[in-house]
């Protein structure tokens, strides 16, 4: 019996140790407003939108919140731009590569 391993040749074994060897990058989160990020209504006690379902945990933590990884929230219906979500204090963020461009611009099309 052969292993899925034994089929690959050493090039391609090369290539997959590579790529975990590679560090990914550090982002610099930088603070939305909300306006910018979701419709919305402003409120005497803040700024109300409805919910937006989350694509899932970050590795980013809130800088604000202690713990709390940030969770995606994708560009759909009522989302202008794709951004990160801190649950606890309800900051939205940018992730921003070294080079300043947007991390997150990439799926900049909507899924309506």
């Amino acid at each position: 019996m052969t292993t899925a391993s034994a089929i690959r040749n050493p090039v391609q074994q090369d290539i997959y140790s590579e790529r975990r060897n590679l560090r990914a990058p550090d982002f610099t989160l930088v603070q939305l407003d909300p306006r910018d990020v979701i419709e919305g209504i402003m409120i005497q006690e803040g700024y109300q939108s409805e919910d937006a379902p989350s694509a899932g945990s970050m590795r980013e933590h809130c800088p604000y919140c202690s713990g709390v990884q940030l969770q995606l929230i994708l560009r759909y219906k009522f989302v202008k731009r794709s951004h990160l979500l801190c649950t606890s204090c309800t900051r939205c963020y940018d992730a921003l590569y070294p080079d300043g461009t947007s991390a997150l611009a990439l799926g900049a099309m909507s899924l309506v």
